[in-house]
């Protein structure tokens, strides 16, 4: 069986729970997050997808992304996530809450349709400071956030479906403010 994820309903309450397989094939609405790693000199880091991901394989996602488990906060996933995926400790008070968008995509028979919490970091370390978790990442990325707006308009393909959409938007101006 796989993790326990809480499904809600059109206002992010939660109504019931059901494992994540049968969430992403009944494409039932749950939770994800997302964290942005930014520099203070204007870089996004971008994490690459593995290969044998089910959904975006081989494409930029934020540095760090994932499911909000059952009975997790927003805040708490994310700063799971940000460990699992980077190897950096963060704690609530690091991350900067963006919001929650809702964004649904389908790709083959992978649906997402989910209530996405976005958060920012600034990150002050080396890109060789982080840790790329095993079999899921595939290493890490900087772009500028000219670069990035530049390639999403040339090669949304090269960005997990979400990034090229209004998620990738609403977090280009969220940095951009934070700047």
């Amino acid at each position: 069986m796989s993790e326990i994820l809480d499904v809600v309903n059109e206002e992010d309450e939660v109504i019931g729970t059901a494992d994540r397989e049968e969430v992403h094939r009944a494409g039932l609405l749950c939770r994800l997050i997302y964290v942005c790693f930014y520099t203070a000199d204007g870089n996004i880091i971008f994490q690459k997808r593995s290969l044998t991901k089910k959904n975006d394989p081989g494409r930029l996602t934020t540095a760090a992304s994932g499911h909000v488990s059952s009975g997790q906060s927003y805040i708490e996933a994310a700063v799971r996530e940000t460990f699992e995926e980077t190897g950096i400790t963060v704690n609530e008070h690091d991350l900067v809450d963006l919001g929650v968008i809702r964004a649904d995509y389908t790709q083959g028979r992978y649906i997402s349709n989910a209530m996405r919490g976005l958060f920012a970091y600034k990150f002050d370390g080396n890109l060789t400071d982080l840790k790329i978790e095993e079999e899921d990442g595939a290493g890490f990325v900087v772009l500028s956030l000219e670069d990035l707006e530049a390639q999403f308009s040339t090669n949304p393909e090269k960005f997990a479906m979400l990034l090229s959409d209004q998620v990738g938007k609403a977090l280009i101006q969220h940095i951009r403010e934070l700047l």
